[in-house]
């Protein structure tokens, strides 16, 4: 049951919580898959800097620069996943239920796969260097920035004690930082922090009141841990891991004294795995390596390996994996190693420019700069004719028809095998509609073709002579958008009449749906109208330019510069929506097709979001003196919309019953009186 009222509309959000990383996700439309080229048509790049990797469900995950997130089962063959971000990434957790990332530039982003990513809202722009969970919030500190979060979407600055970190580390009971000085820093809540001096043994040596610098920190078998060093001659150092049961309370012992020739000693990181804690750590570009099974007793590996600087490491499979700056290395048992580079393949599939996307009967058909494209599994695309370039494809009842340049026109029962009709134009058309039992084609200098079966064509008069980029049917009208914000609209496709849409950029397409007309163009530029007449303006929203709109089971969708997609429930109020797409790519052609929205773009891009559900649910909007109410719900459903003129004390009377109802139904409450608050909800059955 939903309930709204006519002052009032919104969308249900759903919140889910677990308690590890799973491959769920609240919302569908956050969660995207490249579908062609693959695996995905953003910049591959080849052997890069990883700063961090974690294992989880089977599989390894790490992080690195350009906003890199890489994924492998094996630890050997890797694949490039989709990010969010183009921006350095430095550190990567799985934790109630999600991935974190955090990386330069105050970069936050989740997962609820570690493959899709959603950017999230840090409030800061200082780069986070780690990011951590525990006692029920996240963590990260970085480069004049501590923040923290309940659900790593809203994060909050730290109120005391620190503000600026290297490494943090979250347990069962809190919080532990370090920022380079002599000091840890512990806190109960990521938000208010103490700190507490670090100490090591006094020696005789010439050195021994230098400070110690801690550089990692852990939580291991109930603990935290600190790994430190610090000068006690010019030409060696030691090297401690100190402990903490509370956070407060630290011992050490000094793990050895080595010589260190000029280049100094650090720890690099920790990692934990097969019931051990593992410290690497360098001096003079040799690595070395300690062990603990309790984070108490430590051993030292009797050999080192000359792979300058790794940054993490992680345990899975069988198989220790550290990454860093020249590559991988890999290792059954901590003795033997070898080195891994991941060199990405190139995409496969057509990479042409993909102007818009059609289904029917099993069948992908895209429509592309210079050929139909086709797919009938969505996973594999392949060109199937060569054609002159084609701006749009439609599905007619048994068949799918494109258009394009020069007024080509094709025809296709399958897909495969194409036909040419004569159009009756030469002008460029730019998109086609179905509807009524007609198709409609527009295109340059106003022209309207009209066909009831793809053959045979007929032009009609426009009443205009400017470019119409976009048509739609539906609710009984034809809509047309074009150059300069020219509409027109048609009852039957032979008789057209002007329309002022208030807008003066060029609109290059047109959907319906919940909130009636929508048409969206150059500059964001975005007008909504509920019967194609009577046209509004609306703020831009986002960046770039607006290319394609689609309607689907209660949401709009618009998409375009840049990789551009945002969606809505009602036309007003939207949302950012992260597709995978980094490359810069423009987005063309969109449509809601076999319960999903695809998207479709430059360089053969095609992603589609996960199967969205119809939304059971209900919006209004107020028309003087009455109430138009629209419902959504799965098609063949039956409901019964209630009303209340009182909340305190309500009484609801069923206004209106429907049976076997279609996706979407709008209901009119004539009896609704003038300036009167009525609540409405929907209810199954």
């Amino acid at each position: 049951m939903f309930m709204r009222t006519k002052t009032f509309f919104g969308v249900l959000a759903l919140a889910s919580f677990f308690a590890w990383c799973d491959n769920s996700s609240a919302d569908p439309l956050n969660n995207w898959h490249w579908r062609n080229p693959l695996p995905n048509g953003n910049p591959q790049f080849g052997a890069q800097t990883l700063n961090d990797i974690i294992f989880t469900n089977g599989t390894f995950f790490a992080v690195g620069n350009f906003g890199v997130v890489d994924t492998s089962f094996d630890a050997t063959n890797w694949t490039q996943t989709i990010s969010a971000t183009s921006n350095q990434l430095n550190s990567i957790i799985c934790a109630d239920g999600k991935f974190v990332a955090a990386g330069v530039n105050g970069t936050v982003e989740t997962s609820a796969d570690g493959t899709n990513w959603v950017l999230q809202t840090s409030g800061t722009t200082s780069a986070l260097n780690s990011v951590t969970y525990g006692n029920g919030k996240f963590v990260a500190v970085g480069s004049g920035a501590v923040i923290a979060s309940p659900d790593a979407m809203a994060w909050s600055p730290a109120v005391s004690g620190l503000s600026t970190g290297s490494a943090v580390a979250g347990g069962s009971f809190g919080f532990v930082a370090i920022n380079g000085s002599t000091n840890a820093f512990f806190s109960a809540d990521g938000l208010n922090w103490t700190y507490h001096p670090l100490s090591a043994p006094q020696g005789v040596q010439i050195f021994s009141n230098n400070p110690v610098i801690p550089t990692i920190v852990t939580f291991f078998n109930g603990s935290f841990l600190i790994g430190a060093s610090k000068f006690v001659t010019s030409m060696s150092a030691d090297w401690y891991i100190f402990a903490s049961s509370n956070g407060s309370d630290w011992t050490t012992n000094a793990l050895g004294n080595m010589y260190t020739g000029t280049g100094g000693f650090n720890y690099n990181f920790f990692m934990t795995g097969n019931k051990q804690a593992v410290t690497e750590g360098e001096a003079d570009g040799i690595s070395f390596l300690q062990f603990s099974p309790d984070g108490i007793d430590w051993t030292q590996t009797n050999i080192s390996f000359p792979f300058f600087y790794k940054s993490a490491g992680a345990y899975g499979n069988g198989m220790y994996v550290f990454v860093g700056a020249n590559g991988n290395v890999v290792s059954p048992d901590l003795l033997n190693w070898s080195t891994q580079q991941y060199n990405p393949p190139s995409a496969i599939g057509p990479t042409s420019t993909f102007n818009s996307i059609a289904y029917s009967n099993g069948t992908y058909v895209v429509a592309t700069s210079s050929s139909f494209v086709v797919s009938t599994n969505d996973s594999v695309y392949a060109i199937a004719s060569n054609t002159p370039s084609l701006s749009f494809v439609v599905a007619y009842y048994n068949s799918f028809v494109g258009v394009g340049s020069s007024g080509q026109i094709y025809q296709s029962t399958n897909g495969f095998a194409w036909y040419q009709h004569n159009s009756g134009t030469a002008n460029n058309l730019h998109s086609v509609a179905a509807g009524n039992n007609l198709l409609v084609a527009v295109g340059d200098n106003g022209a309207v073709q009209t066909s009831p079966t793809g053959v045979i064509w007929t032009s009609r008069a426009s009443g205009t002579s400017l470019a119409l980029y976009g048509v739609v049917y539906s609710n009984g009208l034809y809509v047309a958008v074009g150059q300069e914000g020219t509409v027109v609209t048609s009852s039957d496709g032979i008789t057209w009449t002007a329309q002022d849409s208030t807008e003066l950029n060029n609109l290059l397409a047109v959907t319906y749906g919940s909130a009636g007309f929508l048409a969206v163009g150059l500059g964001s530029t975005m007008v909504t109208s509920p019967d194609g007449i009577n046209w509004n303006q609306h703020p831009p929203i986002g960046v770039g330019s607006f290319q394609t709109a689609t309607f689907g089971n209660g949401y709009y969708l618009v998409a375009g510069t840049n990789g551009l997609v945002m969606t809505s429930p009602d036309g007003f109020n939207w949302t950012a929506r992260n597709v995978g797409v980094l490359g810069g790519q423009t987005l063309y052609g969109s449509g809601f097709l076999n319960g999903r929205f695809d998207v479709v773009g430059a360089n053969g891009t095609v992603v589609e979001s996960d199967p969205v559900p119809p939304l059971f649910d209900l919006q209004i909007n107020s028309a003087p003196p009455n109430d138009v109410v629209t419902a959504f719900a799965t098609p063949g459903s039956n409901f019964r919309i209630l009303s209340s003129t009182n909340l305190t004390a309500p009484s609801w009377n069923t206004a209106a019953t429907f049976n076997n109802a279609a996706g979407i139904t709008y209901w009119t409450n004539s009896a609704a009186a003038a300036n009167t608050q009525t609540y409405y909800r929907l209810i199954s059955p």
